[in-house]
């Protein structure tokens, strides 16, 4: 699943369909593989390659051949939720594993404490109790042998630390609780036949799992040796990996990745010096609205560009603002201890409950969560885990500052 729309987001459908065309590749029947895509990207007005997507610099087109089940407003929670669990009430193909099968599941978007995105209008968030309550509901209804996660989005290691019980599955994130994951290929390495194309093409993690799957000899290279090669590679985050990979770990990639397995001939090296194309994820909106101003050539069009990314800047802080605000009245008006609960790291969610309500009181007053707000995530996850009683809730605060205009300080 690619859980996210707009060009500003580009490198997350391009991830999604280079995973699809490695799996194609390698011998799973396309029957046996659901993907997840807004599709908003190959023929989008700002593509100059029209009907295609690059997961690389000068790569191969990953789009086509890329068989996309769910589209548009149909890439929501619940039908994820439900192409996992082969709840046939979905609008489209759901899993019909058994438990003699092994399952692979790649989900690339943004992310926050304790949820993963989905595309904008598309309908909320996915929650990470939604995830392993979904995982063991597989387990109950005995849908997999063996289970493979995926996972590429900005702390994305609190989706399963401390949560994670369905048995036989190896959870691995591109990040911890606490930090972001980067975007990878951006400007100025955006470029295809001289062509630059605007956004970030990949994801640090992604494009690592992927780059290394491109050239692995699928019958020879183990679960735990991909693992441990990509935790190497990534630099600019700290690759996570949950569950017991004790079996896991010692099957070949080709049981997960690739049908019998085989061995890859055409060989995708990946860019050399690529690091210096990696930016935080939460700021590539800013990187992206900068190099566009940077780019332009006529004063004109310099000036409409400079307009816009002030633009950008000042939606974040009126965002940053309405966060602390919300922060502030939950802590009785210690503005330290706010800031706190804003900044503070956190191992894992350790009231899973409140957080989740918290979340959906904030979506309901506040509007919906957005690429750059979902950080704000880790607020109502410290709030959470530190209250002082299980009686309080921040509903008051929230409800409050939400149906202020935007020029009310408290």
């Amino acid at each position: 699943m690619a859980g996210s729309n707009t060009y500003q987001n580009y490198r997350h459908q391009a991830d999604a369909c280079h995973a699809y065309q490695i799996a194609k590749k390698n011998g799973i029947p396309e029957s046996n593989i659901i993907l997840l895509a807004y599709d908003d990207i190959a023929h989008s007005y700002s593509n100059p390659f029209k009907g295609k997507i690059f997961n690389k610099p000068n790569g191969p087109d990953v789009y086509e051949g890329c068989k996309i089940s769910y589209r548009g407003r149909d890439v929501t929670r619940n039908n994820f939720l439900k192409v996992l669990t082969g709840d046939t009430s979905a609008p489209g193909p759901v899993l019909k594993s058994t438990a003699d099968d092994r399952v692979f599941v790649y989900y690339a978007d943004h992310g926050g404490v304790g949820i993963l995105g989905v595309p904008s209008g598309a309908g909320g968030y996915i929650h990470a109790s939604d995830v392993n309550k979904a995982l063991e509901t597989m387990h109950s209804k005995g849908m997999y042998k063996e289970l493979l996660f995926y996972v590429e989005a900005c702390e994305s290691g609190s989706i399963f630390k401390g949560l994670l019980k369905a048995p036989n599955v190896v959870a691995v994130t591109a990040a911890n609780a606490r930090e972001s994951s980067w975007g990878y290929y951006c400007p100025p390495m955006d470029k295809v036949n001289g062509k630059s194309l605007g956004s970030c093409l990949g994801d640090e993690f992604s494009i690592r799992w992927m780059e290394d799957s491109d050239v692995a000899n699928f019958k020879s290279e183990t679960v735990k040796q991909q693992i441990t090669k990509v935790t190497g590679l990534v630099k600019k985050s700290h690759v996570q990996q949950f569950g017991d990979d004790s079996t896991i770990g010692g099957e070949v990639i080709g049981k997960f990745e690739g049908g019998s397995g085989s061995v890859n001939t055409s060989m995708v090296l990946p860019e050399e010096d690529s690091i210096h194309s990696a930016v935080n994820s939460r700021d590539i909106e800013v990187h992206l609205a900068y190099y566009e101003m940077h780019r332009a050539e006529t004063l004109e069009v310099k000036r409409a560009k400079q307009q816009n990314l002030a633009s950008v800047l000042a939606k974040r802080t009126a965002a940053d603002d309405k966060f602390m605000r919300i922060a502030v009245q939950a802590v009785g008006g210690d503005k330290s201890r706010a800031k706190a609960m804003i900044d503070d790291d956190l191992e894992a969610l350790e009231d899973v409950d409140c957080h989740a309500r918290t979340l959906q009181v904030v979506a309901d007053s506040c509007g919906p969560f957005d690429d750059y707000t979902m950080r704000y995530s880790r607020l109502f996850a410290n709030l959470c885990n530190r209250r002082v009683s299980p009686s309080i809730t921040f509903d008051d605060a929230i409800k409050e500052v939400c149906s202020l205009k935007p020029d009310v300080v408290i």
